[in-house]
């Protein structure tokens, strides 16, 4: 676990925060950092209440103890993600005999792509899958093991603060499938008593409600926000411009769980020969998965929470429905996906620049494939491939940090124009973008001219105006107050900005979509 966290954690203090979730989250906790107000988050000097703050608060503890950086603003997720691999483990235990089992499932699921990928993400969902791991650990005791009251208690506050990072959907991971669960297994009924019920009630609601009355008393129109807006509108509209088809999860699944995903499929073909317990697993996959297809709103994250009982689902196909043509079939995917990956700068224009860096560490990938082959046809085969997954993600991550300013990475650009004005006297404008890891990086708040709809019904004064402008009258007013700042925008817009405001602008740095400029008016 320690050797696995390390792993995680080596490469994120050098990645840039990528636009525009993570440095989203990111920057909203520098602001909780810097404002000293942990109970009204805000993004660029606006309120915003997408989101519970518990993922802020976590993100802000990080910052607090690490400094205004990414490493900061991941860590906290990186433990979280170690913890959800210890609380799979454990309800792992409760189910088989062998710790090499045990083993396999932790290692299946450390090693699945999507989980690699968001464990180093500053964002809602590592968060969210351990409140959901450390709950279904509690729960499936409950159940499956001995009743305690112990385990009343500490599912109660995993729901509890699970609801504070991301409001109800914790319950279609944990209460909703073992409501389902009841109609089939014998075990889901009585399974905790009135008085239970009530403890756990009265724990839940003492965690997750306090910020919720809080907030809405000091902005009474919040719960309608809460209740429509973030909650129906998400599943039952598009209005965050999220719609993707019904099929959209199938793909995610199947791809960030590859070469695992071969398994599960393999089990879930054989679903009816399972007995009861590995139907229960199942629906704890499905009932969540099923709503989350139907939803209007879809990104590729949401699904995380299912991959630690997806894991235990697909080592069950390993263990119950192994052969040779699966493992074959993995082992040629894995070879495809390095293949894919080595070549991507011949390919992918953004990369031009660093395909022969990319190759060379593509056939360092390669060689880590030499223990799946080796161990093809025998029981190491699942430590083989996660090995190599492993490797992969690592050797992956050591190149980001090169090649970030091609990527949505604006850690170097920003880096620059803070070298350039170490005191942070100038303002940085950003024009007809939004690039949240600008402020993160500068600390202080970048302008933004003509970028995104903001949501400002919860304002209760003017003054986020001044980092807001909404046409050439504000912006005129910008230049007049600014008599040299930096600008951030896509090379073909300098040219006009320059003709339309009157100013003088010198690049100082290039970056593939935006660069940075400084400006000044013009004599």
């Amino acid at each position: 676990m320690l050797l696995y966290f390390l792993i995680l954690i080596y490469p994120i203090k050098f990645i840039p925060l990528f636009e525009t979730t993570e440095a989203r989250y990111s920057e909203i906790a520098r602001e909780m950092v810097v404002s000293g107000d942990y109970i009204e988050p805000r993004f660029n000097g606006i309120k915003h209440f997408h989101k519970p703050p518990f993922t802020y608060w976590m993100i802000a503890a990080g910052l607090k103890i690490f400094g205004i950086n990414g490493f900061g603003a991941r860590f906290f997720g990186v433990l979280a993600a170690v913890v959800s691999i210890f609380f799979l483990f454990k309800i792992s235990k409760i189910f088989f005999k062998q710790d090499d089992d045990c083993f396999n499932i932790a290692l299946i699921y450390a090693s699945s792509f999507l989980f690699l990928v968001i464990s180093r993400i500053s964002s809602t969902d590592i968060y969210l899958t351990m409140w959901t791991v450390i709950a279904q650990y509690f729960l499936f005791r409950q159940i499956y093991y001995k009743k305690q009251l112990i385990n009343v208690i500490f599912y109660a506050l995993a729901l509890g603060f699970g609801f504070l990072t991301k409001g109800p959907i914790i319950f279609l991971f944990t209460i909703l499938p073992f409501y389902i669960g009841k109609v089939f297994d014998k075990n889901h009924r009585k399974v905790f008593k009135i008085s239970e019920v009530i403890i756990a009630f009265i724990l839940f609601i003492s965690i997750s409600l306090p910020w919720y009355i809080v907030v809405i008393i000091k902005n009474p129109d919040l719960l309608n926000y809460f209740l429509k807006v973030q909650t129906i509108d998400r599943v039952a509209t598009n209005r965050f411009h999220r719609y993707k088809p019904f099929y959209f999860f199938i793909l995610v699944f199947i791809g960030g769980f590859l070469p695992y995903s071969f398994y599960f499929l393999k089990g879930m073909f054989n679903l009816n020969k399972m007995n009861t317990i590995y139907k229960v697993f199942f629906t704890y996959i499905i009932v969540p998965f099923v709503i989350f297809s139907i939803a209007k709103s879809k990104l590729a994250t949401y699904i995380l929470p299912l991959f630690p009982i997806s894991s235990i689902f697909a080592y069950i196909g390993i263990k119950e429905y192994d052969n040779k043509i699966i493992r074959y079939i993995s082992l040629v995917f894995l070879i495809l996906i390095v293949f894919v990956l080595m070549f991507s700068g011949f390919f992918y224009k953004p990369l031009f620049p660093y395909k022969k860096t990319i190759v060379l560490y593509g056939i360092l990938v390669m060689l880590t494939l030499a223990p799946v082959i080796i161990n093809l046809n025998n029981e190491k085969f699942v430590k083989s491939v996660s090995f190599s997954i492993i490797s992969l993600s690592f050797i992956i991550y050591m190149i980001l940090p090169t090649i970030g300013p091609s990527i949505k990475g604006y850690r170097l650009m920003t880096f620059k124009i803070n070298e350039l004005d170490p005191e942070k006297k100038l303002n940085v404008l950003v024009y007809k973008d939004f690039i949240p890891s600008i402020s993160f990086y500068r600390n202080k708040l970048a302008v933004i001219a003509y970028g995104k709809e903001r949501e400002v019904q919860f304002e209760n004064d003017d003054n986020y105006k001044q980092f807001y402008l909404t046409d050439d009258r504000e912006i005129n007013e910008f230049i007049r107050n600014n008599k040299s700042f930096f600008l951030v925008s896509r090379p073909k817009r300098i040219g006009i900005f320059q003709k339309k405001f009157n100013v003088i602008c010198r690049k100082i740095y290039e970056q593939r979509k935006q660069s940075a400029y400084l400006c000044k008016q013009s004599e």
